[in-house]
């Protein structure tokens, strides 16, 4: 876990140079988390609408669980 926010993103644009999607399905998803934590339910969907779509790209049974997350905030369906 990435605690500090220039370290996470560094760790997003490390992870989306090397390619590693289910790095980034992490990431994403502890930043979704960290928004979620603060209040900021806006940045929260938004990371958790990428770590959705990179957990669908490799199948990644986290897509679920991601998935709804954003049917809770009523971000889909």
């Amino acid at each position: 876990m990435t605690s500090d926010r220039a370290a996470l993103q560094t760790a997003m644009l490390t992870a989306h140079d090397a390619g590693d999607t289910p790095r980034l399905v992490a990431l994403y998803t502890e930043a979704a988390d960290h928004a979620e934590a603060v209040g900021d339910i806006n940045a929260c969907c938004f990371y958790l609408t990428h770590a959705y779509v990179f957990a669908l790209e490799i199948g990644d049974p986290a897509a679920d669980a991601l998935h709804n997350r954003l049917k809770a905030y009523g971000r889909d369906e």
